[in-house]
């Protein structure tokens, strides 16, 4: 586009036909993060599951009226403090919380852990957050909530760290039970743990001391909770996520192989009985590359680089469709060779997840 300074989002109309993408923010050897593309407006509330605000750390906010009408927004912090917004119609609006809150001398927004965006009914947004000048990261901000939590990867090694977040945006407390498994789907216990209204399960896996073996875990609650998982290196130059709701499904794609760095992937079987997986490589034109099946007993989880899951080069291929007999929970992690960029994007969800434009909303 020759006016891309002047375009703050963007829509693409495809008809009738389910279409899975992403976009990235980056800075050229410094960061850079991986958000899905929305395929669904939101029908309620928003949930900021995280607010970064401290130690370096900033957390910002975008958001896109897609209403034909004014919409006036609530912000409720996790401190109580309340903040409007009026976004125009068609508006798109974004800013840092040090920002929105910097003329309210009575907020400290060091001490803000979560916020609530009520009448948010049509308006569609994502948060980022990092600190200067190595780290990024951030999720799409929802209104989905589930009862059970997917978080597929646990790495604690000497290279890498895994923090996690379970939010609990409800009124009242959720009881949520934590259950760890090996790589070949074993159970190590469970772990019962109390959120408070509005409280977060938040933590590193090794500070959380999740059992030794752990390859990745589910959560289970009480009350509809959302959540999201980190990955970074010890080092402080990488760090990606990805939110842990609803993420799924028997369908769906890694959209991005990369070319100049390194992709990894994961697959967990959620469901108690074994998977049988077809995994087909593409190119951009849609032409398969290879097919490969992937077995996965009950709870299992198998992690490698793309190119290992096939028997034949996939050299060419610039994606992976997945489809599975059980539902199962998939993730990518694209990072840079010079060890400076990392992102992270969920095996996005397909066409049987779909939708049509009933209304003729655009969405």
């Amino acid at each position: 586009f020759t006016n891309a300074s002047q375009i703050t989002s963007m829509k693409l109309d495809a008809g009738d036909t389910f279409c899975s993408g992403y976009e990235k923010f980056y800075q050229v050897g410094n960061y850079r993060v991986a958000i899905p593309a929305i395929s669904a407006v939101n029908t309620g509330d928003l949930y900021i599951p995280h607010i970064a605000s401290g130690d370096g750390w900033w957390t910002g906010v975008a958001l896109l009226n897609t209403n034909p009408t004014p919409t006036t927004l609530t912000f409720t912090f996790s401190d109580g403090s309340i903040l409007p917004l009026t976004l125009a119609a068609g508006e798109h609006w974004a800013d840092t919380v040090q920002n929105i809150t910097s003329s309210f001398p009575n907020i400290d927004p060091s001490a803000l852990e979560s916020a609530v965006i009520s009448n948010a009914s049509g308006v569609i947004g994502l948060e980022l957050f990092g600190s200067q000048p190595e780290r990024l990261s951030g999720v799409l901000l929802s209104n989905q909530t589930a009862t059970s939590l997917y978080y597929p990867h646990i790495d604690s090694s000497g290279t890498w760290w895994t923090g996690l977040v379970a939010y609990n945006p409800n009124s009242t407390s959720a009881d949520l039970t934590i259950t760890p498994y090996n790589s070949s789907g074993n159970s190590l216990g469970s772990i019962p743990v109390t959120i408070a209204a509005g409280g977060k399960y938040i933590g590193t896996a090794a500070a959380l001391n999740f059992p030794s073996g752990t390859a990745w875990f589910k959560v289970d609650s009480t009350l509809p909770v959302t959540g999201f998982e980190l990955f970074g290196t010890h080092d402080g130059k990488q760090l990606a996520g990805y939110s842990t709701v609803n993420i799924n499904t028997a369908q769906g794609v890694f959209a991005k192989l990369d070319k100049e760095g390194w992709t990894g992937i994961a697959f967990v079987n959620s469901s108690n009985s074994a998977a049988t997986v077809t995994l087909t490589a593409k190119d951009n034109e849609g032409l398969t590359i290879a097919t490969s099946p992937l077995s996965l007993a009950a709870y299992e989880k198998q992690v490698d680089l793309p190119k290992e899951f096939f028997t034949v080069p996939i050299t060419t291929a610039s994606y992976i469709h997945f489809s599975s007999d059980q539902e199962v929970v998939g993730f990518q992690l694209n990072g840079s060779a010079d060890g400076m960029m990392l992102d992270g994007l969920p095996g996005m969800k397909t066409s049987t997840d779909f939708t049509p434009d009933d209304d003729n909303d655009g969405f």
